[in-house]
């Protein structure tokens, strides 16, 4: 049973016991949840692993506006990973990644020996162990799938320590993370503004859209002047200080990513996203020369050798590594801390749920060289989790509870169905390939 507050104390509604005092609120947990306030008793040991699949409704079934094939159906996959040790500390982890969660889930569980019995507080270590024994280093799969035992010791490790995952990754150099959400601008100019003024009154910073994929082949010049009138319009509407940024998916050519920037640089997006497919540095180099826009990438990439030669030959200004594809908190920091020697700015991808989210949070809080946090889904976050985090002002708080700081609706994820998700098709006019 929690022991009773005392004067000056909360409990919050998950059972972490929070010391209100003249320097803030300093935290611990309820003694049943503490692994360090039991005195550590015995070694902590992994006994289990459990995962959860299932699919959250989006609201929306987006077509490729020149061709009607479906783009993005009414429903994404998520996955959510537990794991549970002889202490009663549980930790959560998601391995959510589209196309990736039925491989993820069954990468996780092929590597179930090679977890129960280890000490979970040993987090780099016990990922740093898995990644060893296979041969094969890179990919989205296994890197999903170590992230999310990443986050799930990280938040072990912060419950049985009773602090946030941040204090265990140094300490946080901000209170709040500047937060920016998706949104379809590019139906037309009136649709644009009506988006973007939703997202502002919502509290986000600024809303990302994607252009350019009305063109119905390479060149399409009525698709570059189509994309800029809609951020002409959003800017006019918005004024200088809304953060419009804008991601081709890395479908178009380099000449035409280049012709769209300067076209559209006048309106001060914050950044053009991966201009160019994936693959070629000087083709990325060729745009980031060329374009009055600071040019993003990175969500495609994985690990820090994925991402050294972009960022030794300064191939960009602003990386955007996945937690989840990017092998977790630690790699991800590891990018971070290396582009931050070229004066590189982070903006990390995300796209699934809030286990995913918390932990993006908590490594966008250390980082020195943070711009800005994608945010999706938001609008569910609540279905699935406790959390204590509230968007207001451009920003989203960082949390000080322990660990991830948030609590799984474990019985209602349970409920949730899984549906695989449909094949993206991006095809110009000729029926030739068009996107990714």
């Amino acid at each position: 049973m929690n022991q009773p507050a005392s004067e000056g104390q909360r409990v919050s509604r998950r059972g972490f016991m929070v010391q209100a005092g003249s320097a803030g609120l300093a935290l611990g947990v309820a003694p049943e949840s503490s692994y360090a306030q039991s005195g550590g008793k015995g070694a902590m040991k992994i006994t289990g692993i459990q995962t959860y699949k299932f699919s959250v409704p989006t609201g929306q079934e987006i077509r490729d506006p020149g061709t009607g094939e479906l783009i993005s159906s009414t429903a994404k996959p998520w996955l959510f990973l537990k794991i549970t040790t002889n202490s009663g500390i549980v930790g959560w982890g998601e391995g959510s990644g589209e196309w990736l969660v039925p491989s993820v889930e069954a990468t996780l569980h092929e590597w179930k020996p090679l977890l129960i019995g280890q000490d979970p507080l040993g987090v780099v270590r016990l990922t740093e162990d898995i990644q060893n024994r296979l041969p094969w280093k890179g990919g989205a799969t296994f890197g999903t799938a170590i992230a999310a035992i990443n986050i799930a010791l990280y938040d072990i490790a912060g419950k049985a320590w009773g602090v946030p995952i941040h204090t265990i990754l140094g300490g946080r150099k901000r209170h709040k993370v500047r937060v920016y959400t998706g949104g379809a601008l590019f139906d037309s100019p009136e649709a644009a503004v009506e988006k973007a003024r939703s997202v502002a009154e919502a509290g986000f910073a600024g809303v990302k859209g994607n252009p350019l994929e009305t063109r119905t082949w390479p060149m399409d010049e009525a698709a570059v002047a189509h994309s800029v009138a809609c951020v002409e319009a959003m800017r006019s509407a918005m004024g200088p200080h809304f953060d419009i940024l804008l991601d081709t998916h890395g479908s178009p050519t380099p000449e035409l990513s280049i012709d769209y920037a300067r076209r559209v640089a006048p309106y001060k997006p914050l950044f053009l996203e991966e201009p160019v497919k994936v693959g070629s540095i000087d083709a990325l180099l060729a745009v980031s020369r060329n374009s009055p826009v600071p040019i993003a990438t990175g969500e495609k990439l994985f690990t820090l050798n994925d991402f050294k030669p972009i960022i030794d030959q300064r191939a960009c200004a602003v990386l955007q590594p996945d937690t989840l594809h990017a092998f977790g908190i630690t790699s991800l920091l590891e990018i971070a801390k290396a582009a931050e020697q070229n004066q590189m700015l982070m903006a990390p991808h995300i796209g699934g749920g809030p286990l995913y989210y918390g932990a993006s949070l908590a490594a966008d809080s250390v980082m020195n060289n943070f711009l800005i946090q994608e945010t999706g889904y938001w609008d569910l976050f609540d279905r699935f989790v406790e959390h204590e985090w509230k968007i207001k002002d451009g920003y989203v708080n960082v949390t000080d509870l322990p660990g991830l700081g948030v609590e799984v609706k474990e019985q209602d994820i349970a409920k949730m169905e899984y549906q695989p998700l449909p094949f993206r098709q991006y095809r110009h006019e000729d029926g030739s390939w068009k996107g990714w």
